[in-house]
């Protein structure tokens, strides 16, 4: 014991240490347990709670070691072989990056991660519809880690901002009508693709409609890469409520 005091890493030169030595071997370096060929479940807690990557050295940890380690360093997940429900999900809702370290990990557990950490998206493959659209919500541009985007997802990260349009490839005529109704802002980032006609067709319907939402409104008044007259058009093709809601913008400056 006088040695192991003096020095701890003089366990490793006893063949069968006692749990005694064992103990104050690694309550002065948890580490130490690497050394120790058979420890008790009371060193194993010892070594961890002095040093939580002494994980790795505990053959099969029990859900309250690797919950105890996850709360202090949420990557020591990568030494567990077999985690729990309970252990990865709170891993994900410590570090949505954690989710790299697991196999095969329930919707669930893909949700929180992504919920997390958005861009841990990257790390799941084939997310389902519903992991997608919790990752573009948290931020559009979780869009460009998601290889098979649906509709609905594309659609969603347009609506939170314009700029996921950078991010959508091979979109047909059908698609960006759609996003064109979505958010008018796409504009600012197509306007050299897209036939003015077309836009102005589309935009005809769009502002015509009965129950027009107010931001889509003041985002086309503020449209400069559209060069047409803005209170002509609205004039001319838009409802009750887009007209009202132009003259109270303008009035507002």
């Amino acid at each position: 014991m006088e040695m192991i005091n003096k020095d701890p890493y003089y366990i490793k030169n006893i063949e069968d240490p006692t749990e005694e030595m064992q103990l104050a071997a690694v309550n002065k370096n948890g580490i130490l347990l690497q050394y120790i060929k058979k420890p008790t479940a009371e060193v194993q807690w010892q070594a961890i709670k002095n040093n939580v990557w002494a994980i790795e050295y505990i053959e099969n940890p029990t859900e309250e070691m690797c919950l105890l380690t996850l709360e202090k360093a949420w990557n020591v997940l990568k030494f567990f072989k077999n985690p729990t429900e309970k252990v990865m999900q709170k891993a994900v809702s410590i570090k949505g990056w954690s989710i790299q370290y697991l196999k095969n990990p329930s919707i669930q557990v893909q949700k929180i991660a992504v919920k997390t950490d958005w861009d841990s998206i990257k790390y799941i493959t084939g997310p389902s519809e519903d992991v997608q659209y919790i990752a573009v919500s948290e931020y559009f541009g979780a869009l460009k880690f998601i290889k098979e985007p649906t509709l609905k997802v594309k659609r969603k990260a347009v609506m939170e901002n314009a700029e996921a349009i950078n991010y959508i490839e091979n979109i047909n005529e059908e698609e960006m009508q759609i996003f064109i109704e979505d958010n008018v802002d796409i504009i600012k980032y197509k306007a050299s693709k897209l036939d003015i006609q077309w836009v102005k067709d589309i935009l005809k319907n769009k502002l015509s409609l009965s129950g027009i939402d107010k931001e889509y409104v003041i985002k086309f008044i503020n449209c400069s890469e559209l060069s047409i007259d803005k209170a002509d058009f609205i004039h001319t093709y838009g409802s009750g409520e887009a007209k009202i809601f132009f003259v109270d913008y303008k009035l507002s400056y």
